[in-house]
């Protein structure tokens, strides 16, 4: 390998690294058994910084976010789909008895589908479809491919 190639080829796996800090490489959105899943589509495909704040919503108690969650410190994507969305796996039995899923897709105090919680029921629906500036949530990635060109 040449001088060339060599600083080509780091320079590759350095802008990999930077572009997608903390993105596994899996591609598979579909849930494990246990899991439910929430995607996420940018149509700039930039994704620095924006994460999943999610927690248990006890009735009559307090809000416990997910193990490892905080506002500052939201969960990263576990990966990035062919479609160029990001998604996230999370265990079900993290939101506690009801399974009902509290979530908010964030980057700072950007948020999306209008700054309000967001929930759906982890019993009844596995995953979901969360397109940039719609405040809309999709049970189907053909209805989230659909709004996204209109």
């Amino acid at each position: 390998m040449n001088k060339r190639s060599f600083l080509q080829a780091t320079l590759f796996v350095a802008l990999t690294a930077i572009a997608a800090p903390g993105m596994a490489a899996d591609t598979n959105s579909d849930p494990g058994e246990g899991q439910v899943s929430i995607n996420y589509f940018r149509p700039d495909g930039n994704y620095k910084g924006w994460g999943l704040h999610a927690w248990a919503r006890i009735p009559g108690g307090q809000d416990t976010p997910i193990d490892g969650v905080e506002w500052l410190a939201p969960m990263k994507p576990a990966g990035q789909t062919e479609e160029g969305g990001v998604f996230w796996k999370v265990k079900l039995s993290e939101f506690g008895k009801s399974g009902t899923v509290w979530y908010l897709i964030h980057k700072g105090d950007s948020k999306e589908q209008g700054g309000k919680d967001q929930s759906f029921d982890g019993n009844k629906i596995k995953q979901v479809w969360v397109n940039q500036g719609d405040p809309k949530l999709y049970t189907s990635k053909e209805e989230a491919v659909k709004a996204r060109q209109k």
